[in-house]
This record gives structure tokens, sequence and C-alpha cells, in this order.
């Protein structure tokens, strides 16, 4: 069986998957598939189709008209055959030497099944001089989390910012057969849709998973996309929704995931109104931020007789500092987001990789 399925959902045609395809079918001892999950009524670029035809490994899935991004993502991962299984989005990048990071860890931590890791986050559309510096953890030693502490960081929004602190799931992080096996068995939402996939499955992922790794080098680089909020069907009485924002997207899943479930949402607490407020706070014009703001508060109203709106006392703050150190600063390398001349997600990553230490040399010791 194939070691790793990386999944790459096609939106639209806007989307160019071009460039991850390339980057990781470079490498051709890699043991993985790609699988490209689109609409039917999206087409690819010949030069993705052709990157596909000439590689065995790239396989390519059409899911039906007008999908959702939730029913893709489910439509992704079903193809997929591998022991392990990601995805990742058209503009990301990923480091093809997963498959052997996945492949040692069955060695090293059989009990495993999820894996998570720190990734890029980088902004295309970000100008030098005017972006923060970018941390590179010094690390790279295989640590296993606590999953108590993980189920409180992420459904009680312990020490949260906008969203909660937990890397845990399918979207930049991987996770083992037998786990994915047990995900796809659940049944499918019918009633709810959401426009954060990845915090669906972050959920799921973190109920079932029996341990959890955590591995501090960077082997991934995310496109940064600002969250548009979108309009939700709420039928159930639950005031909280991606129409409000981030965080009230993150809400919303959890809601809905731990409803299917049988059990009641959990995050009800002065950690998800700061949240709340942290979501409010990253907008930069004040017109956003009131209107964001006052929704915010009018659902806080709505929920337990708005027992938590006295707590919401967010701050607007028009410009806000950027981290513009370089160098070792505790436990990361601090390096500028342009380093090397980078402007793209792929070219950053390019540079970066330069400055960590190979997976196949952190896991030949074990592997060899």
């Amino acid at each position: 069986m194939t070691k790793l399925s990386i999944c790459i959902p096609v939106e639209t045609g806007e989307q160019d998957a071009l460039p991850l395809v390339t980057a990781i079918l470079e490498n051709r001892n890699a043991d993985l598939e790609i699988v490209l999950a689109k609409p039917s009524d999206i087409s690819l670029s010949d030069a993705l189709l052709s990157a596909a035809s000439n590689d065995g490994r790239v396989r390519i899935t059409d899911t039906g008209q007008g999908t959702t991004r939730q029913f893709l993502w489910h439509r992704a991962v079903s193809a997929a055959a591998g022991d392990w299984v990601t995805l990742v989005n058209p503009g990301d990048i990923l480091e093809s030497d997963l498959s052997i990071m996945v492949a040692f860890l069955e060695t090293s931590s059989p009990g495993v099944d999820a894996l998570a890791w720190n990734a890029f986050q980088i902004d295309r559309n970000a100008e030098p001089g005017k972006a923060s510096s970018v941390a590179i953890p010094a690390s790279s030693h295989i640590q296993t989390l606590d999953k108590n502490a993980m189920l409180k960081a992420f459904f009680y929004w312990e020490d949260s910012l906008s969203c909660p602190k937990m890397p845990f799931g399918l979207y930049h992080a991987a996770i083992r057969r037998s786990l994915v096996d047990t995900l796809l068995q659940l049944p499918e939402p019918r009633d709810w849709s959401t426009p954060v996939p990845q915090y669906e499955w972050a959920a799921k992922v973190l109920l079932f998973a029996n341990e959890l790794a955590f591995f501090p080098r960077p082997m991934s680089v995310i496109s940064v996309t600002p969250f548009v909020a979108q309009p939700s069907l709420q039928p159930w009485n639950f005031p909280f929704h991606s129409g409000l924002g981030l965080a009230g997207a993150v809400a919303e899943v959890q809601f809905h995931v731990l409803r299917e479930l049988g059990n009641a949402w959990a995050g009800g607490n002065e950690a998800f109104v700061r949240a709340m407020m942290i979501d409010c706070m990253m907008e930069t014009t004040r017109e956003a931020y009131v209107s964001k703001g006052n929704t915010y508060f009018a659902a806080l109203g709505q929920f337990e007789s708005g027992r938590l709106a006295p707590l919401f006392r967010p701050e607007f703050h028009e410009v806000r500092p950027k981290d513009m150190r370089r160098g070792l600063h505790g436990n990361a390398v601090l390096i500028d987001r342009f380093i090397g001349g980078a402007r793209t997600p792929q070219e950053f990553y390019q540079v970066a990789k330069s400055l960590i230490t190979p997976i196949a040399v952190l896991c030949r010791p074990q592997i060899g």
C-alpha cells in the first residue's frame, strides 16, 4: 500500500495546483500518491493534466457539480488509499519527505495515529518591510502531546487567539489509515455546512485519535487568505456561526460535531469571549471592527440570557506593531519573510529548507 496520500481539493478553475504538484513529484522516490479532487464542472489546466498523466502517483477524482468545500474534502479523503492521509490547498506547499516521517513514526511510535507539525503561514500579498518576521523552531524532536490538554485547548478555547491552538486534524497534519476509516464511517452532515472544514476534521481527529505526536520542524507552508464571513442557515438554537467571523465559524463547527455525537457544546466561557474579542481586534479599519463587534455582541446577548455579554470589551488598534527581530530568540530563529528574495510561499519554503535539517537525516538512524 502507498505510504502517504496527499489530498488537494481544487474548488475553482482559478486555483492552480501545478506548482504544488510539481514540487511534490520532484521527489521520484517518495512513497506517496496525490489525489486531486474537484467538482465535475471545473477544468484543470493542460499543464496540470500533463503532469498527472506522466506520473502514476497522481489521481483525479470528480465529485459532481456545485460541491461544497466540506463535501469536496470528504470525497478527497474517501478516494485516498495511503497508510497516512493529509490535505493541503492548491496554493500551499508540502514537504514530500513527509512520507519518510510517517514511515519512521510507525516504527518509533506505533500507537500514534495523528501527526501535526509547524506550518509556515505566508501571505503572498505581503509587502517587503511591512511583514512580521517568520519563526523557525530550533527543536526537531518529535513530542507526544497529552490528549486531554488538546481537548481543553480546542473545545474549551484555553489560551486561544481568534481560533483554538490545536494543530491536529487533516489540514496540514496527517492521520493514520485506521483513524481515517473510523472517521469516514461517521454519518456525513446533512443539515449543516461550514466554510472551514479544517476545524470539523480537527474536532473529529481529536475526539477519536488514540495518540498525538507533534513535530516542531516546519513541513509545509499555508498560503494565507483572510477569512470571509459567510451567511449561515441556523435551524438550531445556537447564535454563533460563520456569518460572524472566524471564532464564530469554529464555534459553529464545534457545536454541530458535538451535537451529532450526542454531546453539548462546551465553549461557553470567558476564553471563547476573548477569542471573539481578538477576532474583532484583528480588523484594520474602524468600520469593520465596529460591524464585527456589534454582530458578536448581539450573538452573545442571545446565548444563555446574555450571561457572557458583559465580558465582551474589545479595543480597536488601527496600527499593530510588527515583530521585525532577526536571529535566535528563545526556541526559534526569526527570519525575514522575504529572505533570499522569496515572494511566493513556494519560494519562501525553498529558501527556508536550506536552514533546517532534512527529514531523511532526522529519520535515518531509526530506519536504516
